[in-house]
Formats: structure tokens, C-alpha cells, sequence
């Protein structure tokens, strides 16, 4: 809920602005949080709709504060009898007899800044009641920045579990150590001494083997086998032949050495085909029915991550915005958080939300709009045509929709998640 400075403020400058319509809405909320605030009766009736209104706004202050000037003047100013301390107008609007004489009374004391404009403010608008109704000047569009403002928006945070209470709070400005990755630089170490001992050991096994003894008989060297004594002195066979040496193959006349085939390449079967899975179909919005959910209950859709945190993250602001009037007749202001783990650096999608009445009406969002109504930093991170970095961090994201007026308990949800929703306002005046 913001802050009733912030809405005193807000409403002032649209005040100032002449957006007598937003002020007046402020000025109304403001009422409703606090009905002992005088300084917003006070301005609600300098912005009153008509006479009954800022009658009703002065005899307010009145009731709290009988003795308040400004209150007192402006219903003399118009006509109005005041009424009594007790809260209720005298039966006879025959003028009272005159009070008896008594000390001169004290000086009024010095008005405020902001009492003074409003006194100013209050004239001029019966100056400007009390004129014929013409057609009304062109509207000077506000500044890009000033454009539909809601509450102060809460310091972003990553989505974590909170906090156990048993835990102790560490101190923010504390600097977390970072964490060490990969083998340190004794570990390196340890291994190449390790490395450079195995090395020396194999050196030592091949050319210094056990007992001193000759090394391996290489692959090549032939041992020739014990032979018989002859003439000549080859080795000779029973009938008196030569016995050619171990591993030499004597040719016969006639043969042939038959040359080895080919040997068949191994054929590589063909892939098998996977089957394409067809992707699940879709409820239209028109059709879904989502399940209202518990503010601030984080839901999945699409690679991203949604909630909306706070009930009074949406307000109707009037219809127009910058250049842009809303078609269906009131603008509907919304605040999201989202956590962008899709893995692409992107905007929120132009359609990822819908919203829905009771009466079963779907409206869809309007990017072009946020963009001018978001204040970055101030109402929210970014409007709806920001990229948001995809690092699964909390962002707050300043959503439009042109609704109808006397649309009642609107849902919003995710197109791709129809099942479950947040009920945003209970209806659009």
C-alpha cells in the first residue's frame, strides 16, 4: 500500500497539472486509508466534481476541525449554512441571532504553501463552475514521466526461500568471500612431483631390468635349430636333401601365391527415425477457467517465472496516457514480478498475460503504453518492451490494459498456464 505523503503528493501535482479527474481519484484513496486526514478532504474538495461533492468534502473538515478557516469560507462562499458542533445543520435557515460581544479574536495564523494553493485552487474552480459549460480545450499531455504512477515500488529481490527466524540476519554490507574454483596451487604442485617420480621409475624398469642380466631378445633375431652334421655341412635330411633354414620357405615350381580379397567396407545402417511429439493444445482465453491462487505465489510459464506480490499493485488511472486513449474506456495499471530462465535475453512477450472479468471478457495487454507510463527505478524496473536479462533474478515489470468500465474481479494469468490466476481488483469504476 503507498505511503499517504506519496498520495497527498501525487495528487497535488496532478492538481497542478489540471488532471483534475487523477487528483481526484488520489485524493478519494487517500480518504479511504485515512478518513482523518484534513489536508485531503481539503484538496479533494478544491478538485470536487461538483457542488454536492465539495460541500460534503467541507463539512468533513468541519467535523474534524470545527474551527478551520478555509472549510468555514468555502461554505459561506457558498451559501451553505455551517453546521453546528454536533455534526448536525440547525432546522431553520433563519439567520441566528447576533452572538454577544467578546474579546477580539487572535489572528488567524499563517497558512501553509500547500494551504494557500489550495485556497486559490478552490476559487478558481468556482469561478470556473459558475461559467457557461463550453467544449473542452485540447489536452496538454503530461510529460512521458509523469504519466500513470503507482505506489513506490518494494527493493527487488531474487527469488529465495525466506529467512529462518531462528537464523541470524548477516549484516548487508558485508562482503561474501568469493568461492574457490578448480585444484589450488599445491595441489598442482603435488601432482607433478607424483608425475616426474612414475616417470623415473618406468626409465629405470626399461633399461635397468632386475639382475643385471641382458635385456629382452628383440622380435627379429631367429634361433636356429640344432642341425645335423653333413657333407657340406648344412643339415641334411633322411634321404640326404638340404633342410632349408627355419622361416625360409623353398618355392615349388608351379605355385601360385594367392592374393588376399578385399576386405568389405562394413555398412553403416541408417539412422532410425524419431517420432515428432505434437505439442499439448492450448485452452483459448476465452474458454479457460483459472483457479485464483494466493498473492505473491510464484507460477511457471514459458521459461519464466511470475507472482503478483501485493493487492493493491493495480489501480485504475483514467484513460488517457500520453498520447494514447484507452478504445474499451479506462486504463488498468498493473505491477509483476517475473525471473527470466529461458535462457534468451528478451522482453516479457507482447501476449505472455491475459486478463479476464467475471463477465467473461479477455483484454489483452498494451506494450506501447506501459512504455510511456513506466518511470524505470521509481514505479517499477522496466515497462512491458524492456529486454530483461535471462539470470532467473526477480524484476518488476509495469503492465497496461484497456479494460471496460464496470468490469468486475479481473484474473490475470499466463496464455500457456490457464489453470491458475491472481484476482488484481475487484472492479473498474
Amino acid at each position: 500500500m503507498a505511503e499517504p505523503e506519496t498520495l497527498l503528493q501525487l495528487g497535488i501535482d496532478a492538481a497542478r497539472e489540471g488532471n483534475r479527474e487523477e487528483a481526484r481519484n488520489l485524493f478519494s484513496l487517500l480518504t479511504r486509508q485515512e478518513p482523518d486526514n484534513i489536508q485531503a478532504w481539503l484538496w479533494l474538495a478544491g478538485v470536487a466534481e461538483g457542488p454536492e461533492q465539495r460541500r460534503a468534502a467541507l463539512e468533513r473538515v468541519l467535523e474534524l476541525d470545527p474551527t478551520n478557516e478555509m472549510a468555514i469560507k468555502g461554505l459561506q462562499a457558498m451559501g451553505v449554512p455551517l453546521p453546528q458542533r454536533g455534526g448536525k445543520r440547525p432546522a431553520s435557515t433563519e439567520a441566528p441571532p447576533p452572538p454577544p460581544p467578546q474579546a477580539p479574536a487572535k489572528p488567524p495564523a499563517a497558512m501553509t504553501e500547500e494551504e494557500q494553493f489550495a485556497a486559490e485552487l478552490d476559487s478558481a474552480f468556482d469561478d470556473y463552475d459558475a461559467l457557461p459549460r463550453a467544449a473542452p480545450p485540447p489536452r496538454t499531455e503530461p510529460p512521458p514521466e509523469e504519466a500513470g504512477k503507482l505506489p513506490p515500488m518494494p527493493p527487488r529481490s531474487s527469488p529465495t526461500p525466506p529467512r529462518s527466524a531462528t537464523v541470524p540476519a548477516r549484516d548487508e554490507d558485508e562482503e561474501e568471500e568469493p568461492v574457490r574454483r578448480g585444484p589450488s596451487l599445491l595441489l598442482w604442485i603435488l601432482l607433478g612431483v607424483i608425475a616426474l617420480v612414475l616417470i623415473v621409475l618406468l626409465i629405470i624398469q626399461l633399461f635397468f631390468p632386475p639382475g643385471g642380466g641382458p635385456g629382452p631378445i628383440p622380435p627379429t633375431q631367429v634361433v636356429e635349430q640344432p642341425t645335423v652334421p653333413g657333407a657340406g655341412g648344412e643339415a641334411a635330411t633322411p634321404e640326404g636333401g638340404a633342410v632349408p633354414p627355419i622361416g625360409e620357405v623353398t618355392p615349388q615350381p608351379g605355385d601360385t601365391t594367392p592374393e588376399p580379397a578385399p576386405a568389405e567396407e562394413p555398412t553403416a545402417a541408417p539412422p532410425a527415425e524419431q517420432p515428432t511429439p505434437e505439442p499439448a493444445p492450448v485452452t483459448p482465453p476465452e474458454q479457460a477457467q483459472p483457479a485464483p491462487v494466493a498473492i505473491g505465489t510464484i507460477l511457471q510459464a514459458d521459461g519464466w517465472n511470475f507472482t503478483y506480490p501485493n493487492q493493491n499493485y493495480a489501480l485504475s488511472l483514467g484513460s488517457q496516457v500520453g498520447n494514447f486513449t484507452a478504445e474499451q474506456g479506462r486504463f488498468l495499471h498493473v505491477l509483476v514480478f517475473v525471473a527470466n530462465n529461458s535462457g534468451t535475453d528478451q522482453p516479457l512477450p507482447r501476449d505472455f498475460f491475459v486478463l479476464k472479468d467475471a463477465q467473461g471478457r479477455v483484454y489483452q495487454a498494451r506494450p506501447e503504453v506501459s512504455s510511456v507510463a513506466v518511470r524505470p527505478s521509481v514505479n517499477a524496473d522496466v515497462g512491458h518492451e524492456t529486454p530483461i536479462p535471462s539470470n532467473g533474478l526477480t524484476t518488476s515489470v509495469y503492465l497496461v490494459f484497456d479494460v471496460a468500465p464496470g468490469a468486475t474481479d479481473l484474473m490475470l494469468f499466463a496464455r500457456n498456464k490457464p489453470d491458475q490466476g491472481f484476482v488484481v481488483i475487484g472492479s473498474v469504476p
